[in-house]
């Protein structure tokens, strides 16, 4: 299965094949040799539910679209409005419409970013989530801060008017 990896030692990203029986993949940048677990994951047919990289078990899809292309649809798009009085945007639309029913799902780690392009989704991997993101990458918390423990939370009326 095809995976873009971010490398720990040099940082720069590169795509590699994942293959079964293989224990480590290599940076060609640096030549850091990475290791990878061998559960969680199959080639045939590729699915992952463990991530081979960080043992990471929480995964989400996304389309396997390069974001910097969207971008410059979308910039052509409102270049082009003065000149085809907005029919641009009809057009850009359409395609993007197109390319999202024609592209497949990728699976990504939350934690180590890895993109694992010929798996296939399965049950437990949904769309992004920003809090999980969150606390799996930075260690964020969604507790209350110590120093809040001891306040009253409003309730009914006085919640509806603070707001």
């Amino acid at each position: 299965m095809r995976i873009r990896i971010q490398c720990k030692a040099c940082g720069l990203p590169f795509k590699t094949r994942l293959e079964p029986g293989v224990s480590q993949v290599q940076c060609p940048n640096c030549q850091h040799s990475i290791p990878l677990g061998a559960e969680g994951w199959t080639e045939d047919p590729p699915a992952v539910e463990v991530c081979p990289i960080c043992e990471c078990r929480h995964l989400y899809r996304q389309r396997d679209f390069n974001r910097g292309l969207g971008c410059l649809l979308v910039l052509i798009g409102a270049v082009l409005v003065p000149w085809t009085y907005g029919l641009s945007l009809v057009v850009l639309s359409l395609v993007d419409l197109a390319l999202y029913y024609r592209l497949r799902e990728a699976v990504v780690c939350y934690r180590c970013d890895t993109v694992f392009r010929d798996a296939k989704p399965g049950p437990r991997q949904k769309e992004f989530d920003l809090l999980k993101h969150d606390v799996l990458k930075f260690g964020k918390s969604w507790d209350r801060p110590a120093d809040l423990e001891d306040e009253e939370l409003p309730t009914g009326d006085a919640a509806d008017d603070s707001r």
